[in-house]
């Protein structure tokens, strides 16, 4: 009798977080994976901006590339259909339109990379990451690598004894260098990784648990770290998504009371000035000045936009005052593509929702084989929310943090379709397993057997 994947013994032990296994499936996986993997090391480590002597070749560039030629060498066979695909192809049409008309079109085709690339990683990560197994192994890369930058942000926290610092901290150079930047990744980071706590604690060993929750205790430091008015308001709005998914609302209640007083806390005096202070500053008020100028552009160029990459040209020619970006990703997309553009970056926000939604639908059928995609759904569903609502301060819509997402969030996808249907039969006998996760009540309603507890599945034991 064949295995199935989601039974196998190897994936137990990966689940379980054993490091022999994890290396021992990370080898398995095959040569496009790999360079996958290397090529997200060279975008969110940097270390071609930490060492000058590696800044002498593309790394990032040319591992993409390899991972692409990795893949094409391994005949795939398997497609990735989705309505994420038709949307990003309609913002990517209507971004070359854009350049084509726009205000400067040679600013516009000398930063093709800086979104085209995005695509492309887009494009290899939902056609390689197609297995649990590839996503669990991709998403603890993903945890490594931005570990890497929050111990970098705590040490230089701690260099200047925890006090508040105008620039803030920052992460990796390159994408996350500014503490905006940063920031936005610690909001999208701390949901991911707790979730995926959530999806593997019944695996997990005692310490294996707590030492996760002590990575996302490191997100929140980060948060805090980077003095970025727009994290701490990101911040607090994916604890409030956490509150409003919770089923325990009286414990996540308590535990957002406490990490809230600890937060407040931590934070220095002069940032509680600055978040006071938010609307009357000088800062705020050369946001609210590009916000109002955005809108307008808008409506001056509400087709097209003034064409992708141009709005620093576009604005000093036409307005006094320092050149800045809009501060306002959402803005950037709407000022730069028109509104057809503005619609077409929305569509794809809301796709994300509507795919992790389905991930979580297929996960409840799963029963307890579907549990770490049903918490991993949420985690990417927190993730969107943490760069909406920080990014609504900052342009951030060329880095990573939405089309990584966007990626992972269309792998899961793929991976939910793949995980099996549980039968009524079967399925009793998972209700302990289900309740974990707060799916039993949808499964009672269709299955009134099944409100018997019964004896659960227990784990291999260790050897």
């Amino acid at each position: 009798m064949t295995t199935r994947p989601w039974d196998s013994d190897d994936l137990c032990d990966l689940r379980e977080l054993r490091l022999r296994a994890l290396w021992s499936a990370f080898r398995r996986e095959g040569l496009a994976f790999w360079l996958l993997c290397v090529y997200l090391m060279f975008e969110y480590v940097r270390p071609q901006s930490i060492f000058p002597a590696l800044a002498l070749f593309p790394w990032a560039t040319t591992t993409m590339m390899a991972t692409a030629v990795a893949w094409l060498a391994g005949r795939p066979t398997a497609r990735v259909s989705t309505p994420a695909n038709w949307f990003l192809l309609l913002y990517s049409v209507l971004l070359l339109l854009s350049s084509i008309g726009a205000y400067r079109p040679r600013e516009s085709f000398s930063q093709f990379d800086g979104y085209f690339l995005w695509v492309v990683a887009y494009g290899l990560i939902i056609l390689i990451v197609t297995t649990e197994r590839r996503m669990l192994l991709m998403l603890l890369a993903f945890v490594l690598f931005n570990v890497k930058m929050t111990q970098f942000a705590f040490r230089n926290w701690m260099a200047i004894a925890f006090h508040f610092r105008a620039s803030g901290t920052g992460g990796a150079p390159g994408w996350f260098a500014n503490s905006g930047e940063f920031g936005i990744e610690m909001c999208m980071f701390l949901p991911i990784i707790l979730y995926l706590t959530m999806g593997l604690r019944p695996h997990l060993s005692r310490w294996k648990f707590f030492a996760l929750l002590g990575i996302a205790g490191t997100a929140i430091v980060g948060i805090v770290a980077s003095s970025s008015r727009g994290a701490l308001v990101g911040g607090a709005a994916v604890m409030l998504f956490m509150l409003a998914r919770s089923k325990r609302k009286a414990r996540a209640l308590a535990s957002v009371i406490v990490i809230g007083t600890l937060i407040f806390v931590a934070i220095p005096p002069e940032s509680k000035l600055r978040m006071s202070n938010s609307g009357a500053d000088l800062t705020s008020q050369l946001r609210l000045t590009y916000w109002t100028r955005g809108i307008e552009i808008t409506n001056d160029h509400p087709l097209l936009g003034i064409g992708y990459g141009n709005w620093a040209a576009y604005y000093g020619d036409h307005y006094d005052g320092p050149v800045q970006q809009a501060h306002n990703s959402v803005l950037q997309a709407a000022s730069e593509l028109g509104y057809p553009g503005l619609l077409s970056l929305l569509l794809l926000v809301g796709c994300s929702f509507a795919l992790n939604a389905r991930s979580r639908a297929l996960a409840i059928r799963a029963g307890p084989d579907g549990r770490l995609t049903y918490n991993l759904a949420i985690g990417l569903d927190g993730a969107l929310i943490g760069f909406l609502v920080s990014g609504f301060f900052i342009s951030a819509l060329y880095y990573p943090f939405f089309w990584i997402n966007l990626a992972m969030t269309v792998a899961l996808a793929t991976v939910a379709k793949r995980l099996p249907v549980t039968s009524p039969a079967r399925l009793s006998t998972r209700v302990g397993d289900q309740l974990r996760f707060g799916a039993a009540r949808g499964i009672a309603e269709e299955n009134p057997e099944s409100s018997q507890l019964f004896p659960v599945r227990q784990r291999r034991a260790r050897t």
